[in-house]
């Protein structure tokens, strides 16, 4: 690994499906430790990359990679036109973030950053108004990313486990 060299930033192309598939399972399975309950990386990863590329196709995204020296070391989907769909929300529709992964070994080197950046251009240029991302509230480090790179949080969804609560009940 080459700690100096900035990664080159480009459009996913098909020879790199192995690779995504390795930043999809990485991605999930570090998603595992603050979720359990996910399912594991490698059982999954077939399934998500054709859903990737179908969210792509429906909603006017893209896959970028980044890449150093030639091995694919991160990802970032973005999809531009995402259309609100419920009415208690404002009408036209927005670009999310649906994916953003760098791979271990290689974080801390301004890579996420990077593929942000690319991402929050192609939404500009497909003319999204807004540009979201999702973040699992103990995944502290995105978090902070997100936050130094201009996101706010919006909304909250909190979650409480019914199984927790019966056994404090039934105690």
């Amino acid at each position: 690994m080459n700690t100096d060299s900035v990664a080159l930033i480009r459009e996913y192309e098909p020879r790199d499906e192995a690779a995504c598939r390795a930043c999809v399972v990485e991605l999930q399975d570090a998603e595992r430790q603050i979720d359990p309950r996910l399912r594991p990386g490698d059982s999954m990863a077939d399934a998500y990359l054709a859903q990737m590329h179908k969210y792509c196709r429906e909603y006017g995204g893209a896959i970028f990679l980044a890449e150093d020296a030639g091995e694919v070391v991160g990802l970032v989907m973005v999809l531009s036109r995402v259309p609100f769909e419920q009415l208690d929300e404002p009408p036209g529709h927005y670009a999310l973030v649906a994916e953003l992964v760098v791979r271990e070994g290689f974080r801390r080197r301004g890579i996420a950053r990077a593929l942000l950046d690319v991402a929050e251009r192609h939404a500009r240029d497909a003319g999204a108004p807004e540009l979201r991302i999702d973040v699992l509230s103990e995944n502290t480090a995105a978090r902070q990313l997100y936050l130094r790179e201009g996101f706010a949080p919006y909304k909250e969804t909190l979650t409480k486990s019914l199984k927790a609560a019966a056994r404090v009940a039934s105690a």
